[in-house]
């Protein structure tokens, strides 16, 4: 039997194919937007990945080894930095911030790369821009400390093997520092937040965690996270001009070497075992910095703007095509 409508006779549409599509329910419209899952839940994921790994993996797993565990006690007892408590956390904690934004860039069918550190540009030209930037404005700071009274290096504290030796090892110890503390604030964080409220506001939020973090530590102050923060508003600024953020890995990793290795001056109110010089501060806590060190100092807002002016004018904003 033919079933086909004869020609020139109208077909009248099913009630199947006259239904409006149904509206999402509020309860979807919190979850999803157009683009899939908020950018809100998506970060909120990350973190929760990243919780749940610190507190299997550090919080448990390291110290049920009897060598690591005596290493994060000294060190959380002592307010001392060891290359090796460095290393390893470290170098933990980048495993961690990677395999969460691992597990999202699967979620989101997104390449790893585009969070901020795209492999294809790891340790090449951005990144030792950005250590010579980073040397650069800590010697800076440090040559105006020193000029105003407040810094004497004193004579060398480590020789021959030993002076190669940290050397090194806090060369590497800082990269690792400059990956973790980048990828983890202006990362994934900074491109799904931002993805969400804008980039500005999403660096305003995250540079203001990231100062608020750093008052965990010995002997931090609220002029050293007002420095952390401005840090993090430099380095959203080089992300947006640069295009990732291996530049600010490197700016950061060598201003923390030379803070604290070349200086030899405390780091967020933090010394380092087998650092270069017998230094010592003398003078006010306002151009010391006192016992949180450099960051702390009042010179360090005044170098931050030279900073941002410097960095400005040598990496100038695209400007859209007309």
């Amino acid at each position: 039997m033919n079933n086909e409508p004869t020609p020139g006779t109208a077909t009248l549409p099913t009630a199947e194919s006259t239904q409006a599509p149904s509206e999402p329910s509020g309860l979807h419209k919190a979850f999803f937007g157009p683009d899939g899952l908020r950018a809100g839940w998506r970060l909120a994921i990350y973190l929760t990945v990243i919780f749940g790994l610190d507190y299997l993996i550090i919080q448990r797993g390291l110290r049920l080894i009897p060598g690591v565990a005596e290493v994060m006690k000294q060190a959380q007892n002592s307010g001392i930095l060891t290359p090796r408590f460095e290393l390893i956390f470290e170098g933990v904690a980048i495993l961690i911030v990677f395999l969460a934004a691992g597990i999202m860039s699967r979620i989101e069918k997104r390449s790893l790369g585009v969070y901020g550190l795209p492999i294809d540009g790891a340790f090449g030209k951005l990144f030792w821009q950005g250590a010579l930037w980073g040397l650069g404005f800590e010697s800076l700071e440090m040559l105006a400390i020193f000029a105003l009274g407040g810094y004497s290096p004193g004579g060398f504290a480590l020789a021959g093997a030993a002076l190669l030796k940290y050397a090194v090892l806090w060369a590497i110890g800082f990269v690792l520092v400059g990956i973790f503390e980048e990828f983890l604030f202006r990362g994934y964080a900074q491109f799904t937040l931002g993805s969400g409220i804008g980039f500005w506001p999403a660096a305003f939020l995250l540079s203001a965690a990231f100062g608020a973090v750093h008052l965990s530590n010995p002997g931090e102050g609220w002029v050293g996270a007002l420095t952390v923060f401005a840090f993090g508003i430099l380095g959203c600024m080089m992300l947006r001009r640069t295009g990732n953020l291996w530049f600010m890995v490197g700016f950061h990793a060598a201003s923390d070497y030379a803070e604290t290795f070349i200086y030899s001056t405390p780091d967020s109110g933090m010394l380092a075992q087998g650092h270069l010089l017998n230094s010592s501060f003398h003078g006010p806590r306002w151009l010391t910095g006192g016992t949180i060190g450099p960051e702390g100092s009042a010179l360090a807002f005044v170098v931050m703007a030279i900073a941002f002016l410097a960095l400005n004018r040598a990496y100038p904003a695209n400007k859209p095509a007309n």
